[in-house]
């Protein structure tokens, strides 16, 4: 196996006189994030911050992309199914089901998933009434 290729250092080069901008010694003016429209083939999101910068020597405007990051790197964390599992799973009395809060899901879709997820085999307990009994 050979070994891992070091990361070049980018270079920014103007597109008019060819000057190489160095971004440490010449900050960007404006940054900005593009999030990719698809995902790559394991669902990792790109989010590439771009960045806007002036030329030193003929002062055009250059474009260019400053780091890309995947959405492995972001901090994707557990998914909001491995969340909800995580929740109930210390649930240990009888609760209601709007008293389970988990970001980023609403006390509707709580319910319906806890259901769902019940009746595939992937939680232990039921739900009556809108309390959850484990």
């Amino acid at each position: 196996m050979s070994p891992p290729r070091a990361k070049r250092k980018k270079k920014i080069s103007c597109k008019k006189c060819g000057h190489i901008i160095n971004p440490t010694e010449t900050p960007p003016e404006k940054t900005w994030q593009l999030i990719s429209p698809m995902p790559d083939k394991e669902g990792r999101v790109t989010l590439t911050i771009m960045g806007s910068f002036h030329c030193p020597m003929c002062n055009a405007s250059v474009r260019a992309s400053l780091k890309k990051i995947r959405g492995d790197e972001i901090g994707s964390g557990m998914s909001k199914k491995e969340l909800l599992i995580k929740a109930v799973n210390l649930v240990q009395e009888p609760t209601p089901i709007d008293q389970i809060e988990i970001t980023g899901i609403s006390a509707d879709s709580v319910g319906k998933a806890i259901s769902t997820l019940i009746n595939q085999g992937e939680l232990n307990g039921k739900v009556e009434d809108g309390i959850f009994y484990p």
